[in-house]
């Protein structure tokens, strides 16, 4: 009993001794946990009563304590630490997990149990809703195969399980060893002073000169302020052609035609026309064709204003010698928006120190919608020296969680930003949530701020929604709690919440100098509110390619390239067989690094940010409706207490109780419309 895994913890909440927990304990407590759980179903399944919502649906729920614990452990150093010691544990165990769900999934004595469940009379609202959800879980799973069938599955789901685990290790890599250099500061004209001075201690640790590490998407953030073309056009080769076999170590694409290839071999055996039709068998969207078809038309949108913007920004870069190319649009959009706030992209910055856009932005925002108030706790250590944790309360001033916070980025550290759930909140363990957000923003010397981007600021907001849904989840199972929806409805709460970066309030609170205290002036927080349409043909055209690149893999009727050569002319097909090509823009993701639909759980489901976004214009429009009159006699757009209640009732504490689609129609009244993407975005 030394392993910290094997028993609760009894740190407040329930937070796991990160600093007590070896790599042999998470080793032993993903091992002993799966036999544990295995055990714990075999009585479920054995179990010679009638089948009853105690023995059956919550038994099933408490199930698994000890693997629960060990793997969420795991997941977060997996992410947040990384490292080969954590990479390899992950190689190892990928596979393993991938035969445990199966024990579950292809057990006919459980799934005939839930059958008779769901026959029971007078089921509340919450058990027929996830009784019903976890029956189509077992058909959906291979249930109903025979042997035979089961025996192939379960070597198709290990081999898929074990070729994910290594494309994430590989594109974590490439993160760490790709990046653009150069010997001349120069050549970094029109970077801030800070930033060039950081990309000069990173040479340091090898070399004379200046570095600047890849992001995990493609365009290069230092690419928007660098005023040399050449530079620009480098940075973004750089980042554009990791994993293409530059470096054999770091090429992900023997590995990814291998991936798609077996999960098409899966679909089918499932009964599937193709992966595509597989994943998005449980989501909100009703299929394939209705997810293309929004993608169509939103690029096709997208396009058209792209293609009214590029003739001032083609005016430009003739100006300066060179023709528009993909590596200059953000550059010149950059410029467009600083003319527009009368500020450029780095004065802008100097008002968005981290500490306040977290405690007078997110926080400020969530006290006045939901609230919540929080308070550090600074002496509930988390897995680095970096975490931040905020004991969070409701407007009675109960306790309603924890929220951990890891901003910094760090060697093997995942890229991009996330959300997750340490602990869930319900009714039926009386846990509390324990929920982090993780984002990798570059840490500055000791003794000075970090200063965010507009677009790190969105970020903060976006991923903050997700950690709302997980902090006012009500629900009596942990598997119907918080973020437990489709991938389709999970981004809805995250991208609402970007809404609240924008607004002129909430923006006022939290925009201040970093030196001076002095709040941005009231011409540039009117401009920056009214700004969201900025820029958005751009930056939606490059979601929508990588959309596409994700879909036409999934699709049976795609020509999916056999050889690691042709995956360049594949994206490009999948392009303009989805109506997204364009000269002047880069997909978000391609292939080689796409790790959202490669290793992060978003395979043929990428398009499902832009599926959430119709919902997510139908409420920012219900807010408006919403607003009320403010201490000056203005509208308020929806930022009161009383709007955040509805939404928070009907919808964010819901989780997966009930159809999630009938929590969005309780708060807006009506189904969602595609249409309220293009409006949201401008782009009408």
């Amino acid at each position: 009993m030394t392993n910290p895994l094997l028993h609760p913890s009894e740190l407040p909440f329930g937070v796991p001794d990160f600093a007590a927990i070896t790599l042999a304990d998470i080793e032993e407590g993903l091992n002993l946990g799966m036999a544990q759980e295995r055990e714990e179903w075999r009585a479920i399944a054995e179990n010679p009563e009638p089948a009853s919502v105690i023995n059956t649906v919550v038994a099933v729920d408490a199930a698994g304590g000890v693997l629960g614990r060990a793997e969420t452990v795991f997941y977060v150093l997996l992410s947040s630490v990384g490292g080969p010691e954590l990479d390899a544990l992950y190689e190892k165990f990928a596979p393993l997990f991938s035969a445990h769900s199966d024990d579950f999934w292809m057990n006919k004595s459980i799934y005939e149990r839930y059958l008779e469940v769901s026959k029971l009379p007078d089921l509340d609202e919450e058990t027929a809703w996830l009784v019903s959800d976890t029956v189509r879980a077992f058909e959906r799973s291979g249930v109903a195969l025979d042997e035979d069938g089961q025996t192939r599955l379960r070597e198709l789901n290990g081999k898929i399980a074990s070729i994910q685990a290594q494309v994430d290790a590989k594109i974590t890599a490439q993160l760490d060893r790709t990046h653009t250099a150069g010997s001349d500061t120069t050549e970094l004209a029109g970077l801030s002073e800070e930033r060039i001075q950081s990309a000069v201690e990173k040479a340091r640790e090898t070399a004379d000169g200046w570095r600047i590490p890849v992001m995990n998407y493609s365009q290069p953030p230092m690419i928007a302020s660098l005023d040399d073309h050449v530079t620009r056009g480098r940075a973004l080769h750089d980042s554009i052609t990791r994993g293409f076999g530059g470096d054999p170590d770091l090429d992900t694409r023997p590995l990814i035609v291998e991936l798609v290839g077996l999960r098409q071999k899966r679909a089918e055996l499932l009964g599937f026309a193709d992966h595509a039709s597989l994943a998005m068998d449980d989501q909100t969207v009703p299929g394939p064709p209705e997810a293309l078809d929004l993608l169509r038309t939103v690029g096709e949108a997208a396009i058209r204003n792209l293609d009214q913007e590029r003739v001032a920004y083609e005016k430009l870069a003739q100006a300066e010698g060179f023709d528009l190319g993909p590596e200059d649009w953000v550059y010149f959009e950059d410029k467009a928006r600083g003319d527009l706030l009368g500020m450029d992209a780095d004065k802008l910055s100097e008002y968005f120190e981290l500490d306040r856009v977290v405690k007078d932005g997110l926080f400020f925002a969530a006290e006045r919608l939901y609230g919540l108030t929080f308070r550090p706790r600074p002496e509930i250590r988390g897995w680095t020296e970096d975490v931040e944790t905020y004991e969070v309360f409701d407007e009675n001033g109960l306790p309603r969680g924890l929220f951990m916070a890891d901003w910094y980025t760090r060697p093997g550290k995942s890229g991009g930003a996330w959300m997750s759930e340490i602990q869930a909140g319900c009714a039926r363990t009386g846990n509390l949530p324990i929920i982090t957000n993780d984002a990798n923003f570059e840490k500055p010397e000791a003794g000075r701020p970090t200063l965010l981007t507009w677009d790190s600021v969105e970020t903060c907001f976006h991923e903050f929604g997700h950690a709302l849904h997980g902090l006012l989840t009500q629900t009596y199972y942990e598997s119907t709690a918080g973020t437990e929806v489709p991938n389709d409805f999970v981004e809805l709460p995250s991208q609402l919440n970007e809404m609240w970066a924008y607004h002129p309030e909430v923006l006022a609170n939290y925009a201040r100098h970093y030196q001076t205290g002095e709040g941005l002036p009231d011409h540039v927080v009117e401009k920056l509110s009214k700004s969201k349409y900025f820029g958005q043909a751009f930056s939606t055209l490059e979601y929508v390619q990588a959309a596409l690149i994700d879909h036409y893999w999934h699709r049976n009727e795609s020509d999916l390239p056999e050889a690691v050569e042709d995956v360049e002319t594949f994206e490009k097909t999948a392009l303009a067989a989805g109506g997204g090509a364009h000269d002047l823009v880069v997909p978000r993701y391609r292939t080689p690094y796409f790790a959202h639909t490669f290793a992060g759980g978003y395979d043929a489901a990428y398009y499902s940010y832009m599926w959430a976004e119709a919902m997510v214009g139908e409420l920012e429009e219900w807010f408006e409706e919403q607003s009320l009159t403010n201490e000056d006699g203005r509208p308020d757009g929806g930022f009161n207490r009383q709007a955040g209640r509805l939404l928070q009732d009907q919808l964010l504490s819901r989780g997966n109780s009930r159809d999630p689609l009938a929590s969005f129609v309780a708060v807006r009244g009506r189904k969602p419309e595609g249409a309220a993407v293009t409006r949201r975005r401008g782009l009408q």
